[in-house]
């Protein structure tokens, strides 16, 4: 009789320790920004660059440590070299990911 009540009593135990570390609400925990990387290579001396029609920008770092951020999606990306369009590319972006842009000679 002994052993069945302490195996109660410790199922009970179990039981509700188990319920009550499961915690389904999180408090003041926030989410990361969704955020996507472009970045350039090639010759990007002059480049200017504009994503879906916003202002342009002039590129002054390259290589894939050299990233820009942008939000995840479709865009139009259009290089520019002293008011001549060089690169016109769509692309699509999924959150984290990044994309090279090789600006010509």
């Amino acid at each position: 009789m002994n052993i069945i009540r302490t195996l109660f009593i410790f199922s009970l135990l179990v039981i509700t320790s188990a319920c009550s570390s499961y915690n389904t609400y999180s408090s003041g925990q926030t989410t990361a920004e969704p955020i996507s990387y472009l970045y350039f290579s090639g010759n990007i001396k002059g480049a200017e660059v504009s994503i879906d029609d916003a202002p342009s920008f002039m590129v002054t770092k390259a290589g894939p440590k050299q990233q820009y951020k942008v939000t995840p999606g479709k865009h139009t990306i259009v290089v520019t070299k002293q008011g001549k369009v060089v690169v016109q590319r769509n692309v699509l972006l999924g959150d984290g990911h990044e994309k090279e842009i090789n600006i010509p000679q």
